[in-house]
């Protein structure tokens, strides 16, 4: 999976079409969308088969809208294992910049 850069708009149709080809896999039973500076320490936390960054910005703000923008249209997903239906977590300067997709297959 390409990394993507970019503003929210012009990044997100692409996003989800990525997402929704990686749903639609049968070897997937799971996903979670989530924001890090550091998505291999994530892999490490969630446990998961693979972890994917799929969009990076130097701006926290762009990294939360396309978080949560992910989130609120896939979490109704049955494969989608977020537990909330917006993004979340700490919003400090040093957290977030990458969105990531974690897998388990």
């Amino acid at each position: 999976m390409k990394l993507l850069t970019g503003w929210p708009k012009e990044v997100l149709p692409i996003l989800f079409d990525l997402i929704s080809s990686v749903s639609e896999q049968k070897e997937i039973h799971e996903f979670y969308i989530g924001r890090s500076i550091d998505p291999a320490q994530r892999f490490a936390a969630h446990n998961c088969d693979d972890i994917f960054p799929i969009y990076y910005s130097d701006s926290i703000d762009n990294a939360i809208i396309v978080e949560s923008t992910l989130i609120e249209s896939y979490y109704n997903h049955p494969k989608c294992s977020n537990d909330a239906p917006h993004g979340g977590g700490r919003t400090i300067e040093e957290y977030g910049n990458y969105v990531y997709l974690a897998i388990w297959y």
